[in-house]
C-alpha cells in the first residue's frame, strides 16, 4: 500500500495510461474519407409505361355465347385451358348485335 510520503509508483499508473491510449486510438478518423461514386447519368422509367388500357370487347347475344360454350365443350374446357396454359379455343366470333336488340328492341 502506498505511503502518503511516497510518490505513486509507475506500475500503479500503467493500467490508466493504457486505457487513455486505447481510447484515443479508437477515436481517430480515417486518413482519407471514402465517398461513393456518383452516377454519371440518371434514367427514369415509369412503372406505368407498359400499361394497357381497357378495351371493349364486341357485344354478342347471350344465347349465341352460351351456344358457343356448348360447342366448344362447356366450362370444363375453359378450366383446362387455364390450368394448362393452352391458348383459348379458336372459333369464328359471332356477329355483334346492337345493345337494344337483346332488350326486345328498346325500352317499353
Amino acid at each position: 500500500m502506498p505511503n502518503a510520503n511516497h510518490p505513486v509508483a509507475v506500475k500503479d499508473l500503467l493500467p490508466w495510461a493504457l486505457v487513455l491510449l486505447a481510447g484515443t486510438a479508437a477515436a481517430q478518423s480515417p486518413a482519407v474519407p471514402i465517398k461513393p461514386a456518383m452516377p454519371t447519368r440518371l434514367q427514369y422509367t415509369s412503372t406505368l409505361s407498359g400499361y394497357q388500357g381497357y378495351a371493349d370487347e364486341p357485344v354478342q347475344p347471350w344465347r349465341d355465347a352460351n351456344d358457343r360454350v356448348g360447342r366448344i365443350g362447356g366450362w370444363k374446357v375453359y378450366a383446362k385451358e387455364k390450368a394448362s396454359g393452352v391458348a383459348p379455343a379458336a372459333e369464328a366470333p359471332a356477329t355483334p348485335m346492337p345493345h337494344g336488340a337483346h332488350h326486345g328492341g328498346g325500352k317499353p
